[in-house]
């Protein structure tokens, strides 16, 4: 593992994720002595998901000990980045999805609706899935991430890091998970969005992530209101105009900064700044 901590990393993420679930589901089956759940707010699901930050604190654990969590935890609280990158994510997340529901609606959709539900429900609901998706970035962007960005230029990284994230989503929809519905339709196109829209809404993140200066907090953020229920959808799940404006957006991206934050330089590849790294480590 000292060796090779990308790789462990992965191994002990899926392996959470869906090795154990999977022999939960396989017990159950056989014995019909208890019941499995992964659906939403279910504390197996909760272990899904927790999946990635519990395998990078692993990791980390065994490779660098104490001193190397105590390192990799401070970075949790590294919310001191530029106004700019908050403005990006609090007002750019929300508007890209509120002109996804408008565009949608344009083209004869029916995404927009007036609000209905309380402050207090949407605050609740909101609150409940900030314990979510978002902790999956203790793991993807503030442990992966940078491993693969000394290896590999920014663009590469996110293009890889996006593939294997949106690779560990795939058996969610073929079981009751939280992921059950987002999209519908052929299951082979259903595929190709969730992997395209993945790897273009990584490179996004990764660019926040690198002009942030590796900002955990922020990537959480970023994640928690792309998930949020906004009150002005008429329904749930991932439109086609979400994906395509992703991918326009992640294009535009790649070609006004590439060399700037998706090159070889201004990358960040620290995983526990001022901790002393593995010896022999190849990542």
């Amino acid at each position: 593992m000292r060796r090779h901590r990308l790789v462990a990393f992965f191994l002990v993420t899926y392996g959470i994720s869906w090795g154990l679930p999977g022999l939960a589901f396989l017990l159950s089956a056989l014995t019909g002595a208890f019941e499995v759940s992964l659906r939403e707010y279910s504390p197996l699901m909760y272990l899904t998901i927790w999946a990635p930050a519990i395998s990078a604190f692993i990791v980390i654990g065994i490779t660098q000990g104490w001193v190397g969590i105590q390192a990799y935890a401070k970075r949790l609280l590294h919310w001191k980045v530029s106004w700019v990158w908050y403005v990006v994510v609090l007002l750019g997340v929300p508007l890209m999805n509120l002109l996804a529901a408008v565009m949608t609606q344009v083209t004869g959709g029916s995404w927009l609706a007036v609000p209905t539900i309380p402050i207090s429900t949407f605050l609740v609901v909101a609150l409940l899935k900030g314990t979510e998706g978002p902790f999956e970035e203790f793991g993807w962007r503030g442990f992966a991430l940078p491993l693969l960005q000394r290896r590999y230029s920014g663009l590469r990284a996110a293009v890889i890091l996006g593939f294997l994230w949106m690779l560990w989503h795939v058996p969610g929809f073929f079981v009751e998970t939280v992921m059950t519905g987002a999209m519908q339709g052929n299951s082979a196109i259903v595929l190709l969005r969730l992997f395209i829209g993945g790897i273009a809404a990584t490179i996004t993140m990764t660019v926040i992530y690198n002009g942030s200066g590796g900002s955990i907090p922020l990537m959480f953020l970023w994640h928690w209101l792309s998930n949020l229920p906004y009150p002005w959808e008429a329904r749930a799940g991932i439109s086609l105009m979400q994906d395509v404006l992703g991918i326009v957006v992640a294009i535009v991206l790649v070609l006004a900064l590439r060399r700037r934050y998706l090159g070889r330089e201004n990358l960040y590849t620290d995983v526990t700044p001022g901790a002393p790294e593995p010896a022999w480590q190849k990542d």
